[in-house]
């Protein structure tokens, strides 16, 4: 029988343990210490690269399914980092508290058109190229050389959301793993944010370009992609709305050292946009707000809890300003964040101990008082080892206990 939640699965409370995952995570989110700190991967934005899946499987002496191996959530515009389910026994043994869910693509991947260097036309204009580790995009972007509004709206690749997409049946699906005691988390609809998606479709650098130059044409695009997000959300949440614990979205703001916007440019352009979005997100549903964005992105934060976000992924130790412990001082009260432990360094180039090190320093930063989720700093990259997987979930659960004493 291939692996994944049955009927029969019920949230496993452990000795020492006072609450399920799903009363846990809440407890946290309400910056209230619980019983022990939550632990994320895969079941919200804490993803791992199937490379370094399959040798953690290996390491775990655990069977792969062919459905693992052909896993594509929602065609390959949608994951274009080639990223597994993950395996239920994989979840219990590292006790993390998160359950998936998202839309379903209502048909499969056909490439568009196929290239002599195995590259492709993916179904929404994307030229893509399989690398070793992610889906690579190719120059040129669908909509870069395009002239005008109408060019822009008239662009036969845009998605289509209630046609490409569906959320039949996700309602009894969420709710099966809400009364089991998982917390369930709505992960990234779309693949990606309002900013991503839109500068995926003009080019980066022509979408800045526009948004100082061709403004009218920025906010087209911008404005198509919202109307297509807000569609989407408003599709997955009026089915499953009622119970879940955390919505996810994102757009990348930051780089590995410095932001990928001026903040007066974000404020013009992206973050009208981004409440729009966060406001359907709470009007729909109690569950608490996570939001994703890779690299020092530190300038934003008032921005984002402003419109709305509760929750802060993924706090990459090795960028300048991301420093969990400041971070937690700064905004602890209004913010939990989730992440922490370096992807880029301590993973896939320390030792066990190092691991361990690193979670009990995350732990001693972020966990005081709630309103800490602990989890990789980005997603488990192909180099992470499995042993040091295992180390970061089994120190959390070493260490995290409440009340904190390190």
């Amino acid at each position: 029988m291939m692996p994944g939640f049955k009927r029969s699965d019920k949230a496993i409370v452990h000795p020492g343990e006072k609450y399920t995952p799903r009363e846990r995570v809440w407890k946290i989110l309400d910056h209230q210490e619980a019983d022990r700190v939550p632990a994320e991967l895969g079941g919200c934005m804490s993803f791992i690269t199937k490379q370094a899946y399959f040798r953690l499987k290996h390491y775990l002496n655990l069977q792969t399914f062919p459905f693992e191996i052909d896993y594509w959530p929602s065609g390959a515009s949608y994951n274009p980092w080639w990223l597994p389910p993950i395996d239920e026994t994989i979840y219990r043994l590292f006790r993390t508290d998160f359950r998936p869910i998202s839309l379903r693509s209502t048909r499969p991947f056909v490439p568009k058109k196929l290239f002599p260097d195995n590259s492709f036309i993916d179904e929404l204009g994307f030229h893509r190229k399989a690398g070793e580790t992610y889906m690579e995009f190719a120059n040129p972007a669908p909509l870069e050389t395009a002239q005008d509004v109408d060019e822009i709206l008239s662009d036969p690749y845009w998605l289509d959301p209630e046609k490409d997409f569906t959320a039949v049946g996700l309602e009894k699906k969420a709710k099966k793993m809400d009364d089991a005691g998982f917390a369930v988390c709505v992960v990234n609809i779309g693949g990606s944010g309002i900013f991503e998606n839109s500068w995926m479709r003009r080019g980066f650098s022509k979408i800045v370009e526009d948004m100082y130059l061709k403004p009218k044409i920025a906010e087209t695009i911008l404005d198509k992609v919202t109307d297509q997000m807000l569609t989407l959300y408003s599709m997955m949440l009026d089915e499953v709305g009622d119970y879940v614990t955390m919505v996810a979205t994102g757009d990348d703001l930051g780089a590995q050292t410095t932001i990928l916007l001026k903040p007066d440019i974000y404020r013009k352009f992206l973050k009208p946009l981004h409440k729009k979005l966060f406001d359907l997100i709470h009007k729909k549903t109690k569950a608490k707000l996570y939001y994703h964005s890779c690299g020092n992105m530190k300038p934003f934060i008032p921005d984002l809890i402003e419109i709305g976000v509760d929750v802060l992924n993924p706090i990459q130790p090795e960028c300048p300003d991301m420093d969990l412990e400041t971070l937690k001082e700064e905004y602890g009260e209004k913010l939990t964040f989730c992440g922490g432990i370096g992807s880029q360094s301590i993973l896939p180039k320390g030792s066990v101990q190092d691991v361990e090190a690193e979670v009990v320093r995350a732990i001693k930063a972020g966990a005081s008082g709630g309103g800490y989720i602990i989890a990789p700093g980005h997603m488990i990259q192909p180099d992470v080892p499995p042993w040091n997987i295992e180390a970061l979930y089994s120190a959390a659960i070493k260490y995290g206990t409440y009340p904190i004493n390190l």
